[in-house]
């Protein structure tokens, strides 16, 4: 799933790995335009839940057009590994 503002606006199409980074192929809704600029993260629904891409919006005034590429990312954070390492006093 992919989403603004806790809307779906897609679907996760495919991931694959290219030289040790993530790719992930998305479906966006007819209608909706995404910035240049807007920032894909990694998101877990929920303590253990699925993940999902959640989009933030940029500022550009240029839209991606189909086949385009959301450059700015973030990177996830493991809440698995981090209840984890509290658990055991890791932290």
């Amino acid at each position: 799933m992919v989403e603004i503002a806790g809307v779906e606006i897609g679907k996760v199409k495919s991931v694959r790995l290219d030289n040790y980074s993530a790719l992930a192929s998305l479906w966006i809704h007819k209608g909706v335009k995404l910035q240049d600029d807007a920032i894909a993260s990694i998101k877990t629904k929920g303590l253990i839940g699925e993940k999902y891409i959640q989009v933030a919006p940029g500022g550009s005034d240029v839209y991606l057009t189909d086949g385009g590429k959301i450059r700015e990312t973030e990177s996830a954070l493991d809440i698995e590994e981090l209840v984890s390492k509290y658990v055991f006093g890791k932290v």
